[in-house]
């Protein structure tokens, strides 16, 4: 059940709240509904705190479970309620899917957007426009690995699958989980053959699929070669045996506590290793790394991700709507380097400096510098691989093979296609 909470108690207050680039609306007092992860870090649940403080308006922030987050979402979205905030993925399959020129407010003028190279990356729909503001450094894709476990086995940090898959003959004679699955949390299983597949695929691939000249099902595919690769790390086995009901939490747990080597997710969960370590911070870099990680070479696979992406529904009401504005300027301007030096994490804005960071934060922006940089596969698909955690978890129990698979998902990018209406779908 989704429930909400209150961040603070409204200050009484008259505030200017501009609306897009011209005229003004007055409001006072606001309420502003947040849809939001649950996964937030504690720099950004600060960050609403310190708008609350800045504005006068008060911040009621809407649980969305992080184990669910994209489809309980867009299930809420597509009832018809609204949010005066949307955190969210900004990805253009993503947005794509909110029918962002109908529904969300165009952010395409917004100062922010001059000031940071991101908006190359993501915060863009079909159109070209950007409708969401991002504020946390890009997603990092790769692997969270216990120091003293390949120190004991006299193994460096892996950089590609094939690594993982020679040390995996190492480590399971040890006893020790090599590469730690969560189907509990459903999603995190999809990353190992998401990051697989970013890594092989070949430019302009996408582009082939949307003409038609490719499918996901092809014996060659990135996916269906993903989706073989995963199966074959299982059948060596190199996962554990609770895979298919282990959380991504236990996941972070066994890495920190050296029950298994490695963890493939992306960089955001950091905070989530913070708290395995008991929210020390020495303890932790003492413990665990991070390193890039690509299927035959190395390379750094990256998204702009949902936490601490934000957007502003048009609900209809102007002065709802402009405060919403005003929390999105406030995060991309005044509030954002106090946020930047809070979150410990790397600013993606010109002229904000870095804060003292931890040696995992610096391993992730170590990765994130060296690429080969790649965005993930399913960032710029129709639908963006809507139906890839089903079909990834059907796969993981055997009631699919990879090319049944790849199938599955050329039948999601077929029906998204053609719901957004591209030429020959």
């Amino acid at each position: 059940m989704i429930t909400k909470m209150q961040c603070a108690t409204a200050v009484a207050a008259v505030v200017g709240l501009a609306l897009g680039t011209s005229g003004a609306a007055q409001a006072e007092g606001l309420k502003l509904t947040v849809w939001h992860n649950t996964q937030d870090t504690p720099a950004v649940l600060g960050l609403y705190k310190a708008y609350e403080e800045h504005s006068g308006n008060t911040i009621e922030l809407v649980d969305i479970p992080a184990d669910d987050f994209q489809a309980t979402t867009l299930t809420k979205w597509a009832s018809g309620d609204r949010p005066d905030i949307l955190e969210y993925f900004p990805n253009l399959a993503n947005l794509d899917r909110l029918n962002p020129s109908q529904n969300l407010i165009d952010l395409s003028d917004e100062d922010f957007v001059g000031r940071s190279a991101i908006y190359d990356l993501g915060g863009r729909a079909s159109d070209g426009k950007v409708y969401a503001a991002i504020t946390t450094f890009p997603e990092t894709w790769g692997l969270y690995y216990n120091k003293q476990v390949l120190a004991d086995h006299e193994l460096e940090p892996a950089t590609t699958f094939e690594e993982v898959m020679a040390q995996c003959a190492v480590l399971s004679k040890a006893g020790i989980t090599t590469l730690h699955q969560a189907g509990g949390s459903s999603w995190p299983v999809y990353a190992t053959p998401l990051v697989y597949a970013s890594g092989v695929t070949e430019p302009g691939w996408v582009d082939d699929v949307i003409a038609q000249k490719a499918r996901f099902d092809d014996l060659d595919s990135p996916w269906v070669l993903a989706m073989q690769a995963w199966i074959d790390m299982k059948d060596a086995g190199c996962y554990n045996s609770d895979m298919t009901t282990a959380t991504f939490e236990q996941s972070t747990n066994a890495v920190y506590a050296g029950e298994a080597a490695y963890q493939m997710i992306h960089s955001n969960i950091a905070a989530v290793y913070l708290d395995a370590a008991g929210g020390d911070a020495d303890a932790l870099d003492a413990a665990v790394g991070f390193v890039g990680v690509g299927a035959t070479e190395p390379k750094t696979v990256m998204n702009a991700g949902p936490i601490g992406s934000f957007m502003a529904p048009k609900t209809g009401d102007d002065a709802q709507e402009a405060a919403a504005l005003d929390f999105i300027r406030f995060v991309t301007g005044e509030g954002y380097p106090d946020y930047i030096q809070a979150s410990g994490t790397f600013p993606i804005q010109d002229g904000v400096p870095a804060p003292d960071a931890s040696q995992l934060l610096k391993d992730i922006k170590a990765a994130y510098d060296k690429g080969p940089r790649v965005i993930l596969i399913n960032q710029n698909v129709p639908g963006g691989d809507g139906n890839g955690l089903q079909v990834v978890s059907e796969l993981s129990v055997g009631q699919l093979t990879p090319v049944e698979a790849g199938g599955q998902l050329q039948q999601g990018v077929a029906a998204a296609a053609q719901a957004l209406g591209l030429p020959g779908w």
